[in-house]
């Protein structure tokens, strides 16, 4: 069978302030704007002053924190309609980073760990960045046949759109693919497809 008993998810942190960090970048999506506020309303006046805010307010939970963040007074606070164009403003950010930039993640596991490619790509260390998940644990999935990312899947088997082949999502995550892997759902027993069950997010 596809399916064992062995389940990996990442492991998350707290948004505490990094008291090591010389600047500071923040990039959260929809729900995972309250553990911003609660990073940013632990933070001094000094440490405030240093921080860009990036906010996607796409939400799979229907939780907006803008205005909350809006009270404070951050270097930089860019707000961003979806997940997507906030990931690419993390990327804008991270390249004209300094050293001595610290990073805070919140949102959804999908936000979290394409953030976190974004982060790898230039050479942040874990000990310079926090991760803390907010909301849904919709489940981004890769597919093992085709390569296509699929966003937001919520049953263990569903439709590719990249191949049009009924995966199976495997309950290990990933940190290199930032995903769940999907393979071919009857691929031990052509025809046969197990249980559509609703994953646990």
């Amino acid at each position: 069978m596809l399916i064992t008993g062995i389940k990996s998810r990442p492991v998350y942190d707290e948004l505490t302030p990094m008291a090591s960090g010389l600047n500071h970048l923040a990039a959260a999506q929809g729900s995972g704007g309250k553990p911003l506020v609660r990073l940013l309303g632990a933070m001094t006046p000094e440490q405030l002053a240093a921080t860009t805010v990036l906010y996607s307010t796409e939400s799979f939970t229907a939780q907006n924190y803008l205005f909350d963040l809006q009270q404070f007074r951050v270097r930089e606070l860019a707000v961003f309609a979806t997940n997507a164009d906030a990931v690419r403003g993390l990327d804008a950010s991270l390249a004209t980073a300094k050293m001595g930039t610290r990073l805070y993640l919140s949102g959804s596991e999908g936000f979290i760990g394409t953030s976190m490619q974004v982060a790898t790509s230039y050479g942040m260390n874990r000990d310079e960045v926090l991760r803390e998940h907010a909301g849904s644990f919709v489940r981004r999935v890769w597919c093992a046949h085709c390569g296509h990312y699929s966003e937001n899947v919520t049953h263990r088997v569903f439709v590719c759109p990249g191949c049009e082949l009924n995966l199976i999502v495997r309950d290990h995550y990933s940190g290199r693919l930032a995903a769940f892997q999907g393979v071919k759902a009857d691929s031990e027993v052509p025809g046969e497809m197990p249980e559509n069950e609703e994953l646990d997010t």
